[in-house]
């Protein structure tokens, strides 16, 4: 998908639209380990809060763009913009005023995107828990998502060789491995 035409279906007709050049989006490599993918309730719930509702939907289309894709894809700015229901005026539709700039600013604000060329974006497919620095800026529910979530990721997986019979059923604690039991 090389190019394609501005606006929204409101040209009057026989007006030629102008072409407007796709976005390139480039999957960045994972910087950390644990990682919740873009696309898990991680993201939402906690990274949410942080950034905000439209650069949270922003970032997820990407990722969902990236995935369907299987690797790098060029995507229309203006059909994103309207996947998202943002705004795309004729005039200006992904101008630097634009809805769908602003989100795109915020998520380089917050490193989750890295604009990698005038029609190139990185894309962060997999975030880090956020820092313990950050969490007391969360809401409640948040807070408890993000321990949730990030004691989740810290239980250590069983070998595909140790079978789960192995251990002793009296070494083994009432609740111990439901992380649900630490938030209550």
């Amino acid at each position: 998908m090389g190019t394609e035409h501005s606006g929204n279906g409101s040209e009057p007709p026989g007006q030629r639209t102008r072409p407007v050049t796709g976005l390139r989006l480039r999957p960045l490599p994972p910087c950390a380990d644990p990682a919740f993918p873009v696309l898990h309730d991680y993201f939402e719930m906690v990274y949410g809060p942080l950034i905000g509702p439209t650069s949270t939907m922003l970032a997820r289309a990407l990722n969902r763009h990236l995935s369907d894709a299987g690797g790098p894809v060029t995507v229309c700015p203006i059909e994103l913009s309207l996947e998202l229901g943002l705004r795309a005026s004729r005039r200006e539709p992904v101008g630097k005023t634009s809805p769908l700039a602003k989100a795109l600013d915020r998520l380089a604000q917050h490193r989750l995107v890295a604009h990698l060329g005038d029609e190139t974006l990185g894309v962060v497919v997999t975030v880090p828990p956020i820092t313990d620095r950050s969490v007391p800026r969360l809401p409640l529910s948040a807070q408890r998502a993000h321990r949730l979530f990030a004691a989740a990721s810290e239980t250590p997986q069983p070998s595909p060789q140790a079978a789960p019979s192995e251990r002793p059923a009296a070494d083994q604690e009432p609740g111990g491995g439901s992380p649900s039991a630490e938030i209550a």
